[in-house]
């Protein structure tokens, strides 16, 4: 998560990424096969001179069935949500391990920073405003949302107090949870 705070030329005063924890890359997936492969493979072989030739079949089908949830599973993990927070408004733009992209956007002054903490485990972050609400970071830690939501506040909350005419004309309408 990378988090910039100053005023650049397009107007954005607060952004910042949010990515999943990869712990695995391509490269761990294939020797994590290779080494399958040295292990089961000699393994099958036996079972194939005592006369268990199915076997050899399975564990074949086992290694192949383990590293293509793997690859499916890393590719699934290159989701990006790019916050940007405007002098007028919060726009979020996600990006699916496709590169499909998907973009929302809020009026600042009255979005709300939700975090439900509801179950003593998982907490869910949403930013409402005006009836639609839209669930971010879902796939961080609960730490990790808790962070996001903390520093979302407090970059709406310092662009309101730094503009004195934004928080006398409008209400500060997040919730601190």
């Amino acid at each position: 998560m990378a988090d910039t705070a100053t005023q650049s030329s397009d107007g954005v005063l607060f952004q910042t990424e949010l990515r999943p924890n990869r712990s695995s890359t391509p490269g761990a997936i294939r020797k994590l096969a290779l080494v399958l492969c040295v292990a089961l493979v000699p393994a099958g072989l036996v079972f194939v001179y005592v006369g268990a030739w199915p076997v050899f079949g399975f564990l074949g089908l086992e290694i192949v069935a383990l590293v293509t949830l793997l690859n499916y599973h890393h590719k699934r993990s290159y989701v990006i949500e790019r916050i940007a927070i405007t002098i007028n408004e919060l726009r979020v733009e996600r990006i699916n391990p496709w590169g499909q992209r998907s973009e929302w956007s809020f009026k600042r002054h009255w979005l709300q920073v939700n975090l439900d903490e509801s179950s003593q485990r998982d907490c869910a972050l949403e930013l409402r405003s005006h009836g639609r609400a839209l669930v971010i970071g879902a796939f961080l830690a609960p730490d990790e949302r808790r962070k996001v939501a903390r520093r979302l506040r407090d970059a709406l909350h310092a662009e309101a107090q730094s503009n004195p005419t934004l928080g006398q004309s409008r209400p500060n309408t997040f919730r601190m949870v």
